[in-house]
């Protein structure tokens, strides 16, 4: 009887066992299997945060040509070219200027349609140095009678969010229908005296290192032969960075 007993002791702890056992192994299957999914869902979301920093750094920088605010001046010598960083001002959508672009520090820095954010020294140099050459054919005596010389210069625009690069005459329109003149016309010594800023002038300038050889000084304000006007249709929102460059043709 005794030996029964024994023996029926014996089998219930062999079942205890068995089934203390199963349960040992499923919590241990349970918590790999949960450190799995933690894992999984880990790696997801890095790889997307990390994708999606690229693209957006990719694409600011392919848009705007290189340049940035703390990095405004790109200089290229194989294609001749010179992007400067700048800002869009939307008033002149609906008020005239003689002025396309003019140095955020200079006098007159609220009266062009792009605020550069390069100087007129560090952008004529920059010309210069793509090999541009400077006409230096005006002053004040003659600039009513005279129009811009100089290399010739093809301006594109480019902003965030724009397919591709934009032609200046698709965004600022001549009231006759011709498209800009742009030339390298100099006037380094000029900029410096009368700190106007002007990094590119809509008619002929003395001052402006580069302005619009098709008319003289004078023609937008004093006799009106022309106006210039933007299309707010093809242009950006207000306040949008833009880089315009400027290449030797």
């Amino acid at each position: 009887m005794k030996k029964i007993k024994f023996l029926a002791m014996l089998l219930m702890v062999s079942l205890l066992l068995v089934a203390c056992g199963q349960k040992t192994d499923t919590t241990t299957d349970k918590t790999e299997d949960t450190k799995t999914a933690e894992s999984t869902d880990t790696t997801d979301t890095t790889d997307t945060e990390k994708t999606d920093d690229k693209d957006a750094d990719c694409c600011d920088d392919a848009t705007l040509n290189g340049v940035t605010e703390e990095n405004p001046l790109k200089v290229d010598k194989d294609a001749k070219s010179v992007t400067i960083y700048t800002k869009y001002n939307g008033k002149f959508e609906t008020e005239a200027t003689r002025h396309l672009a003019i140095f955020k520090d200079g006098k007159l820095s609220d009266m062009s349609i792009f605020s550069s954010y390069v100087s007129p020294e560090d952008f004529y140099n920059a010309l210069e140095e793509v090999g541009a050459e400077a006409g230096n054919n005006m002053n004040a005596d003659n600039a009513a009678t005279t129009t811009s010389e100089g290399s010739q210069l093809d301006l594109t625009l480019a902003w965030a969010g724009q397919e591709g690069t934009v032609g200046i005459d698709d965004v600022v329109k001549d009231s006759n229908g011709k498209a800009l003149d742009v030339r390298f016309s100099g006037n380094l010594d000029n900029a410096k005296e009368f700190n106007t800023g002007c990094i590119t002038c809509l008619d002929s300038c003395f001052v402006g290192i580069t302005s619009n050889g098709e008319y003289p000084l004078g023609a937008i304000e004093e006799t009106k032969e022309v106006s210039f006007s933007v299309d707010a249709d093809k242009a950006p929102e207000d306040g949008t960075p833009v880089a315009i460059t400027y290449t030797v043709k």
